[in-house]
């Protein structure tokens, strides 16, 4: 159809003439032309493939690169033979479909078009989401470079997924969306498997468009990794665009904060304001919104009969409530499973008008995420480090000053050249108090106790592992350190100091 091709023209001028506005080149990108200088270490024939339309960026060789605009929109006048090809292909998509595929180069996980421009053309002008082809992967050599990592750690994925469509802008990106979608490491994803999460991804994606997310420089992929980090994936197949795009809408600061460079300050050092009433120094609250009373929630994950970590909690937590009984009003949940309970307790929390609440488990850290999302009003504190949210702030100890003089006791005690140091669990914040704790017992007070012979040993085990068993090697160390972290929860440990 002569007047689609048309249209068609003038799509491609309109965005020819965006592309010069911006000083970019308004062509196909030439493979060729890319490859230049790349060092290719190997070409891995993928078969018929599924070629994301959005992905196909370029044709492999110059020949007729200028004949379309960057997005494959044609440039050539309608009285051309090849207006007149591109006619007749349009008629037979209209009639029957286009069936045969196109065959193209695959590098860096952008497409380049050997045979087919103008089928792709066409596809592309109806706006096809996917396009059969026949795929070579061209695999660059390894480089130091951040898209070339993110490329080898989207190979390992593919390997498992078969999954080609979504794209992240940091590294870790596909190892965690294989773990948010419910696969274990190395787990291979099944035929239904990839129907599924297609079905969701495209949904996701058009209500990330509609609130206008491929305009803040993101992609799909890096906002859903937010998305899936606060609601389950489980809970993804009964879900409609409606309540994709209201689920969204209420983590968009979530997804704003990634294109910040610094989204969330780190504060060692509180604020220094003189006679500054206690319940200003809250500033979770605007000053306009200062209250007269505070209604606050401590969730422990643990109670304080078997931890000293939720004890000094209830004791801070006393304390307050001691100097404004008129002022704060407090309430105490223990034993709440932070996989099971913890979300049910922190709405029925939320619906009881509770201004802040203070959850000491890191592992409570999703649960807070999403009950946040729900309730805005509620601030809610979790006992975490490296958890760069703006709906849920976190605080933090300072255990590696506390370890560093647990490490110079540990010196001064050790009798040999071995010394154990047991942590609660390999999160944020327990490799300080390790190395804090390595480094004092090492300073040069303690020196002499190792010659040059000496054999130092470090036992890593956590708690969680080695409760029940005592510790491997147990018998060749002198001193047993154990720091008590939030996820704990256990004051005894078998052969605790020996």
């Amino acid at each position: 159809m002569l007047e689609d091709y048309k249209s068609a023209l003038r799509a491609g001028q309109r965005a020819y003439r965006a592309r010069i506005a911006r000083g970019q080149s308004p062509y196909l990108a030439v493979l060729d032309d890319v490859l230049k200088g790349v060092d290719i270490v190997a070409q891995e024939p993928l078969g018929l493939v599924e070629i994301p339309s959005d992905s196909l960026v370029g044709t492999k060789t110059s020949g007729r690169h200028t004949a379309f605009s960057y997005d494959f929109m044609p440039l050539l006048e309608p009285d051309t033979e090849f207006a007149a090809k591109w006619s007749v292909l349009c008629d037979a998509h209209l009639e029957e479909g286009i069936h045969t595929p196109i065959i193209a180069f695959e590098y860096m996980n952008r497409f380049y078009v050997q045979e087919g421009n103008k089928r792709v053309s066409v596809l592309k002008y109806y706006g096809a989401v996917k396009i059969p082809g026949t795929v070579t992967r061209l695999i660059p050599a390894r480089t130091d470079e951040l898209e070339n990592k993110i490329y080898y750690e989207f190979l390992d994925f593919y390997k498992l997924s078969k999954v080609n469509y979504v794209h992240f802008s940091k590294l870790g990106g596909y190892n965690k969306l294989q773990t948010l979608v419910c696969k274990a490491s190395g787990e291979t994803w099944s035929e239904d498997d990839r129907l599924n999460f297609a079905a969701f991804y495209t949904m996701f994606h058009q209500q990330f468009e509609a609130l206008g997310g491929t305009s803040m420089g993101l992609t799909t992929g890096d906002a859903l990794l937010v998305y899936l980090s606060v609601y389950r994936y489980s809970d993804t197949y009964d879900a409609t665009p409606a309540q994709v795009r209201q689920n969204l809408e209420k983590l968009w600061n979530e997804v704003k904060v990634l294109t910040e460079p610094h989204g969330v300050e780190l504060s060692l050092d509180p604020p220094k304001s003189p006679a500054e009433p206690l319940l200003s120094k809250l500033n979770i609250f605007s000053p306009s919104k200062q209250p007269s009373e505070l209604r606050v929630a401590f969730i422990h994950e643990y109670n304080a009969k078997i931890s000293a970590w939720v004890r000094a909690h209830d004791e801070g937590r006393e304390a307050l409530a001691k100097v404004f009984p008129d002022k704060v009003y407090i309430s105490s949940y223990e034993d709440v499973n932070p996989e099971v309970d913890a979300e049910q307790v922190l709405e029925d929390v939320a619906h009881d008008n509770a201004d802040v609440v203070f959850t000491s488990s890191a592992r409570m850290h999703t649960a807070c995420l999403k009950v946040a999302a729900q309730h805005p009003k509620t601030r809610i504190l979790n006992c975490s480090l490296n958890a760069p949210h703006p709906l849920v702030r976190t605080y933090y100890p300072r255990t590696y000053e506390v370890t560093y003089l647990l490490g110079m006791l540990a010196g001064v005690m050790a009798r040999t050249d071995r010394v154990g140091y047991v942590a609660a669990n390999p999160v944020y914040g327990i490799p300080a108090a390790v190395n804090a704790f390595d480094r004092r017992h090492r300073c040069p007070m303690h020196r002499q106790k190792w010659n040059a012979r000496s054999k130092e040993l470090m036992e890593m085990d956590w708690l969680d592992e080695c409760v029940e068993g005592g510790l491997p090697h147990y018998d060749e160390l002198d001193v047993k350190t154990h720091t008590l972290m939030s996820i704990n929860g256990i004051d005894t440990l078998k052969g605790f100091v020996k």
